[in-house]
């Protein structure tokens, strides 16, 4: 399973501002920095999560390749087997293959403020 950034980090980050935007403006800075190490933590929490599985993919496609020269398709039925090999590559290819950044801003395309 791949973590994309609009289904994962910005509803943590919208849920946070929305929190924000109802709190008095005495409590605003207090918590507004509790809110920020919250989300740091979530933010880290994530690509650590992410890491572990671009390792193990990298790992799956590794047994993978060693499991089919071992002579895994070989047999009975070696068409199923190359089909659960070509399925499970892909699988782990999807998951090693890192999040797309959002992008940081249209080229060419410049804001005028009002």
């Amino acid at each position: 399973m791949q973590i994309r950034f609009r289904d994962t980090v910005l509803p943590i980050l919208a849920l946070g501002f929305l929190t924000l935007s109802a709190m008095p403006q005495d409590d605003a800075n207090a918590g507004l920095a509790l809110r920020v190490q919250v989300l740091e933590a979530h933010v880290q929490e994530m690509r650590g999560s992410m890491e572990a599985q671009q390792k193990a993919a990298a790992a799956l496609l590794t047994s993978l390749d060693a499991a089919e020269e071992a002579g895994f398709t070989a047999g009975i039925n070696p068409k199923s087997r190359e089909i659960l090999l070509g399925a499970w590559r892909a699988q782990a290819k999807a998951l090693g293959s890192p999040a797309k950044k959002p992008e940081e801003g249209k080229k060419g395309k410049k804001r005028s403020r009002r």
